[in-house]
């Protein structure tokens, strides 16, 4: 192949990339590479075609060699910084896109992407600066302007973060993810109208629908038209948590005259099937029967036409059936004390989890209390521990995690409980659910379900929310929790 043919299949391929059509970029690029070996140029688009085609492994490999041919590329070192970001390699990450700056400090998406692994870093002051620079050299940098919409969030400065997402939008009209994070700050603020049809934005957005796990099925979605006669399949995204939570509608749609199937995580199953007739509970690989229309759960409330002065069930819909309470009163045995179930971590994998979650050495002012201590009969409700062993049995907290294999055994320990205390994990939805009082511990900038400035929530009446009052201030949550615990418990 000659120089020529080469740059022309070159050409030929960024068109292809710029298109997406991903495998005859990297297809057309291999054929060159062979007779082009030492092209950094070559290796650095084989590793764009394999991002694309989401071959992480094979295009850290071309971007490395890349970086060997040519240590100067540049967008070279920014491509691989992305990649480790997305491996949790942050220290290396941040490595590669200091070099990249260094290399082209006018490169605004150089300085773009070291913010977002800064966030990750939890340095929020440098991140905001990266972004500003990013923003300074490309004032349309459509990346940028949504990065640091989310860490103006994330701070609390809401109308800012929503001034530099209309900002996006107006470059941008079908920017999905500026339009998805203004509907999570519509929710977050209260205005369900707006936000529920922004928050459809995560169905058109690649990396959103992945996250969400949202499926796709041959059959039309459901619009919110009417459902007599019609066979309506919900279906799980996101976590436990937002499926427990939507399981209130599974009445008002049978209402409408639909007969509703449900495709769920197996640990839900049995929740859903007091709501459901037998038969129409499925988990992932089972066979589905005949559906007219499909729904994904999240999606729900804009089709219910959901306000903040609607939302129904709010007292429970959820119950323990007489055999499972009375197994977990077995196990428990007699009462002596308040019961108090904790929940102190969610899942490691959840996008939030450093916000959300705290160690169990977190909870020792909670916990060492000498009136709560002889007071308190601690249980904890969490299927996964973070903790070795050793450290959970000196808190004094009863392990319950091996009685805990769904949702249904966590409902029926539960059942036997005076309260609940938790982090914004699926215990509290499920606690909410089943009517039981519970105490949530809420980071500064909260999930939009739990909205801002009140202490009660219109999805759960028996819940009571409890929120940091700056960012990562887990210690004044945690006293004001001690203190009204202590004067419940002398009560």
């Amino acid at each position: 192949m000659n120089q020529q043919l080469a740059l022309n299949k070159i050409n030929q391929a960024m068109q292809h990339l710029q298109q997406g059509k991903a495998a005859m970029a990297r297809d057309s690029l291999s054929r060159v590479l062979k007779a082009f070996p030492d092209s950094p140029e070559v290796h650095f688009l084989l590793g764009l075609a394999l991002v694309q085609l989401v071959q992480p492994k094979g295009a850290l490999a071309h971007f490395n060699s890349a970086i060997a041919l040519a240590p100067d590329l540049a967008e070279a070192y920014v491509n691989r910084g992305i990649l480790l970001k997305n491996q949790q390699q942050l220290t290396k990450a941040l490595q590669d896109l200091d070099r990249a700056v260094a290399l082209r400090p006018g490169m605004a998406e150089a300085y773009s992407n070291r913010g977002n692994v800064r966030v990750l870093l939890d340095q929020p002051e440098q991140a905001r600066a990266d972004f500003a620079m990013a923003i300074r050299l490309d004032p349309h940098n459509a990346d940028a302007l949504v990065n640091m919409a989310a860490l103006k969030a994330d701070g609390g400065e809401y109308a800012e973060s929503k001034v530099l997402l209309e900002r996006v939008l107006a470059l941008r009209p079908n920017d999905a993810l500026a339009r998805h994070n203004r509907g999570w700050l519509s929710l977050l603020q209260g205005d369900y109208a707006r936000g529920w049809q922004d928050y459809e934005a995560r169905k058109l957005d690649k990396q959103l629908s992945l996250r969400a796990g949202l499926q796709r099925f041959s059959q039309p979605e459901w619009q919110g038209e009417d459902l007599s006669g019609k066979t309506l399949l919900l279906h799980q995204e996101q976590g436990l948590g937002d499926a427990i939570q939507m399981l209130r509608y599974l009445p008002q749609l049978q209402a409408q005259g639909a007969r509703v199937l449900i495709l769920l995580n197996a640990a839900l199953v049995p929740l859903a099937s007091q709501l459901l007739p037998s038969g129409q509970v499925f988990t992932q690989g089972e066979a589905l029967p005949h559906f007219d229309l499909h729904c994904p759960v999240m999606s729900l409330p804009l089709r219910m036409a959901t306000t903040l002065d609607n939302i129904p069930a709010a007292q429970g819909y959820l119950a323990v059936d007489e055999a499972c309470q009375q197994h977990w009163a077995g196990l428990l045995g007699e009462k002596k004390r308040l019961r108090v179930g904790l929940a102190w971590s969610g899942s490691a994998k959840h996008l939030n989890d450093r916000k959300r979650s705290l160690t169990l050495a977190a909870l020792s002012g909670l916990l060492q209390p000498d009136l709560l201590q002889q007071a308190v009969e601690w249980h904890s409700l969490q299927r996964e521990y973070r903790e070795d062993t050793g450290e959970r049995a000196a808190s004094g907290i009863i392990d319950h995690a091996a009685q805990l294999l769904t949702m249904q055994d966590t409902a029926g320990l539960i059942s036997q409980l005076d309260l609940v205390i938790c982090v914004d994990t699926s215990v509290a939805h499920l606690a909410g659910a089943l009517g039981k009082p519970c105490w949530l511990l809420l980071p500064f900038n909260p999930d939009f379900r739990w909205g801002l400035g009140r202490s009660d929530s219109p999805w759960y009446a028996s819940m009571r929310l409890f929120r940091q009052p700056q960012p990562g201030d887990w210690a004044s949550v945690l006293d004001e929790v001690a203190g009204l615990l202590a004067q419940q418990v002398a009560d």
